[in-house]
């Protein structure tokens, strides 16, 4: 699925907001769909992007529209996520499978399960760290950049959600729950 700037046109605005769209538009499209893994929703976050800054008053004080953009885009999919998971506890995307055992199988979708139900409960700090850092690719100083923190901070959100992830492997693979 691509990004179609073409849906997004915004006009009788005090920016050049088409502009922004086709400048940023994938790139909001495409952090939502590394969160989110669906590209219906994933255009939902671009409207709600767009939306979110056109209804606020900080368009004049907005220094760096990326950083911006993708911080407005992985929070909206964050929520996304975790209002999906509230209404839907034991619905499972469809996991990728490759000639693996019915066992396999269910040993990944429980382990994922797991890890989608820690994702979702990180504080909002975190669960953003977290998806600039493993679905994005981003380094410490680029998302520090996005989120407007420290890179000591992102640092230590990303300890902290890998002591959360670890517990979680940990137990799961001890045949525990979480």
């Amino acid at each position: 699925m691509t990004f179609d700037a073409g849906k997004f046109e915004i006009t009788n605005m005090p920016v050049n907001w088409n502009a922004l769209v086709k400048e940023h538009g994938r790139m909001i499209f495409q952090t939502a769909m590394r969160v989110l893994d669906n590209a219906a929703d994933a255009e939902e976050v671009v409207q709600e992007v767009f939306l979110k800054v056109i209804s606020g008053n900080q368009i004049d004080r907005i220094r760096n529209w990326g950083a911006y953009f993708r911080r407005l885009a992985i929070y909206a999919a964050l929520d996304r996520r975790r209002r999906f998971r509230q209404e839907h506890p034991h619905s499972l995307e469809s996991l990728a499978t490759w000639n693996s055992s019915p066992f396999d199988d269910a040993v990944r979708r429980e382990l994922a399960e797991h890890l989608r139900s820690v994702i979702a409960a990180l504080p909002e700090r975190e669960g953003a760290v977290f998806a600039l850092r493993y679905f994005d690719q981003l380094s410490n100083s680029e998302i520090a950049t996005v989120l407007e923190i420290s890179t000591g901070a992102v640092a230590a959100a990303i300890h902290k959600v890998r002591v959360k992830l670890d517990v979680v492997l940990s137990n799961s693979s001890k045949g525990e729950s979480q």
